[in-house]
């Protein structure tokens, strides 16, 4: 009875034995490399990029990732780093791909491709700015701090890389930036005029004129600065800003008005 029980409790311990290492297996196959043993930092990066093109970021990030832990030392850990940024990019994960993008341009900053990851930084911050969307306050209402970012990243690919291909992009894109930013300072003026702050809406359209100079709102802004000096009883000051709108857009509405309030002027 005795030797049947021992059996009995030693197929027991081995089965247990060969379920654990059963359970071990599995998990060694769930966390197994994306790559394999034999690939090299080059085949491994083709195969991510492959998938990167295909638009599948889910099966090609981890790839990059481990391209990159896997050849630190390697030309294309350097371009799998700039791709993990591309794929948060495309997830609209867009602080993060600023952080991936200012990671490479700090710790290799004479690589070709630092112009790309700073415009790409640039366009991140542009992509956060809020849109105008449905039962919402206008853009140009809301917090400003993406377009502030996204012009002062912009500005500065400008000057560091005038002759790089991508500088009409981001000709276009600061544009627009200063006009919405400037669109915000015209609303905020307004806001003041409401409550006869004269001098608070002189100070903002002035700032709005030297800081955001050819704005989609500049013609709108020196004719209300116009309108404004003449209720703060400053007629020369509008005289001279009715005169300027007539100058620089002789056949606009803004400058038909200027005529018009200078006739009454005399």
């Amino acid at each position: 009875m005795g030797f049947h029980l021992y059996r009995l409790v030693g197929f027991i311990l081995l089965a247990s034995s060969l379920a654990c290492g059963g359970s071990s297996t599995s998990k060694k196959d769930s966390t197994r490399k994306l790559l394999d043993p034999d690939d090299d930092a080059r085949s491994g990066y083709e195969k991510a990029l492959l998938d990167f093109r295909r638009g599948d970021c889910l099966a090609a990030e981890p790839m990059f990732r481990e391209v990159r832990r896997e050849f630190p030392y390697s030309r294309f850990a350097a371009l799998a780093e700039l791709r993990i940024g591309d794929c948060q990019f495309k997830n609209e994960e867009y602080p993060e791909a600023i952080q991936t993008y200012r990671q490479f341009v700090r710790i290799r900053p004479s690589h070709k491709e630092i112009p790309y990851a700073r415009f790409r930084i640039a366009e991140a911050y542009y992509n956060q700015i809020p849109g105008g969307w449905f039962m919402t306050p206008p853009a140009a209402e809301r917090d400003q701090t993406a377009a502030r970012d996204a012009l002062i990243q912009l500005r500065r690919f400008i000057v560091d890389y005038p002759d790089d291909q991508r500088v009409p992009k981001a000709n276009e894109l600061m544009d627009k930036c200063m006009s919405l930013l400037a669109a915000h300072e015209l609303y905020v003026a307004r806001f003041y005029l409401k409550r006869d702050a004269y001098r608070g809406v002189i100070s903002r359209l002035k700032g709005l004129l030297t800081a955001y100079p050819g704005s989609s709102v500049e013609r709108e802004a020196l004719l209300l600065l116009g309108e404004v000096y003449l209720e703060a009883k400053e007629v020369d000051a509008a005289k001279e800003t009715f005169n300027q709108i007539i100058q620089r857009f002789p056949e606009s509405d803004e400058a038909k008005k200027a005529r018009s309030k200078l006739g009454k002027l005399g």
